[in-house]
């Protein structure tokens, strides 16, 4: 079940579109029809068994964020105050922001995780996944407006004025290294690059961290750190259990994909007109902090498993199947994230190693010689192997190009909803079209 992981970067345009539509006549009724997710994935049941991630460390890195909105007030959410970008003053970028463009993205994901279930007037509550777990956010890619609109990444440089620091490394490199110091069970990303991540990555396994990210909303694209080795990349998938399109209107279909979540027409907190509005939003920077969260309620659970087998976990138990061999295809991976079906399964069964990590290749981001050097830098053993005879699924290997330094993992498409009002304004980005297609595998509906 191990597969190559080489995957094609290519630079993904940002785009905007506005229509109006006339909406139900409760707004509120619309907002909560973007809860689907959270009854069909059972998270509430699993709420009220005990499980919802206490004890368990969730690092997010994202852009910015605003730790007062409506949801995440009074959350166990911790923001990290390191500097990890610079403007080209030498003035640090500070993590927390109040303005919707800057902090509109890293706000909705940890919202997806940590949301209180605390409702705006005449809205629907903001629920989290996993609101017990210790959330701990990094800023590292800094947008200056909204996505698509009037905005984009602004330029993120260190200390010395350089996009790469002293120590040869770039931010989300060096947040990825600091989380796992921090003692980090899940690494939550829902953004990406091109940028050399191999320390960090290397970091995380040696700190038996699992990595989750969300791949590119642009079919037929990889996106870093999700193409990369061992790493968990997230598809999205809405109500009807179909896979998102990309901006040509062709499934996400990818290479690197692992697993598949809910991701398409969730509901979020905030708009550009009032953070106590809210949007029905969609694309892969939701789907990957749900699959952390379902991660952390496993490892609650069942606290004894590595990071290796919490993964052995996710992929054998997709869907509404049960326990079965994992199989893949290029639309859902390995199939529909399911927390009920890992929940029912203890993970120490399986095997002590990431199924997605190569061994062999040594040009791999990061290699087995990289986690071997990093967990000696911890004054701990080597990398736990793939077992020999773990089936393999092999994909072609393609060429690296380049790529913009901070890309969104989710492309939003976005249905306004204005409280108390009857007009809805559906605001796409990035991922341009709300129509999915089935592309086979079991959605776990």
């Amino acid at each position: 079940m191990r597969r190559t992981r080489r995957g094609v970067i290519a630079a993904v345009g940002a785009m905007a579109l506005a229509a109006a539509i006339a909406v139900p006549s409760s707004a509120t009724a619309a907002a909560a029809s973007g809860l689907w997710w959270f009854d069909r994935g059972k998270v509430q049941e699993a709420h009220d068994a005990g499980f919802d991630a206490a004890g368990i460390k969730i690092a997010v890195i994202d852009s910015q964020i605003n730790p007062d909105v409506v949801g995440l007030r009074g959350a166990n959410v911790t923001v990290d105050d390191s500097s990890y970008c610079f403007d080209a003053t030498g003035q640090p970028y500070p993590a927390v922001s109040a303005e919707y463009g800057k902090s509109s993205h890293g706000t909705q994901v940890v919202s997806m995780i940590a949301g209180t279930g605390e409702a705006p007037a005449g809205g629907a509550p903001v629920k989290g996944v996993a609101p017990g777990a210790e959330v701990v956010f990094y800023s590292t890619g800094v947008l200056d407006g909204v996505i698509g609109e009037d905005g984009g990444d602004a330029e993120c440089l260190q200390e010395n004025g350089e996009e790469l620091g002293d120590d040869g490394r770039f931010a989300l490199d060096r947040a990825i290294s600091d989380a796992a110091a921090d003692g980090a069970d899940i690494i939550s990303i829902s953004s990406g690059s091109s940028i050399n991540m191999r320390q960090g990555l290397a970091d995380a396994y040696a700190s038996d961290a699992v990595v989750v990210a969300g791949m590119s909303n642009e079919d037929g694209i990889s996106l870093w750190p999700a193409g990369l080795n061992g790493v968990v990349a997230v598809q999205a998938f809405g109500e009807d259990g179909k896979i998102q399109t990309g901006t040509n209107g062709k499934p996400n279909l990818a290479e690197d994909v692992v697993v598949a979540a809910p991701g398409v027409g969730l509901l979020l907190q905030g708009t550009p007109d009032s953070w106590d509005a809210q949007q029905i939003g969609s694309g892969t920077s939701f789907s990957t902090p749900i699959v952390a969260g379902f991660l952390a309620m496993v490892k609650q659970k069942y606290p004894d498993a590595t990071a290796g087998q919490l993964i052995q976990s996710l992929i054998h138990n997709t869907g509404t199947k049960g326990e079965h061999e994992p199989e893949w295809n290029d639309s859902t991976g390995y199939g529909a994230a399911s927390l009920t079906g890992m929940l029912a399964v203890d993970p120490s069964k399986y095997p002590d190693a990431n199924p997605l990590f190569d061994t062999e290749d040594t040009y791999a981001q990061p290699s087995l010689g990289d986690v071997n050097e990093a967990k000696a830098a911890l004054g701990g053993g080597a990398q736990t192997p793939v077992p020999t005879d773990a089936p393999v699924a092999e994909h072609p290997d393609q060429q690296a190009s380049p790529i913009t330094p901070w890309l969104i993992g989710g492309g939003i498409v976005l249905l306004l909803l204005v409280i108390g009002g009857i007009i809805l304004a559906i605001v796409l980005t990035r991922s341009s079209r709300r129509d999915t297609t089935e592309q086979g595998g079991n959605h776990g509906r």
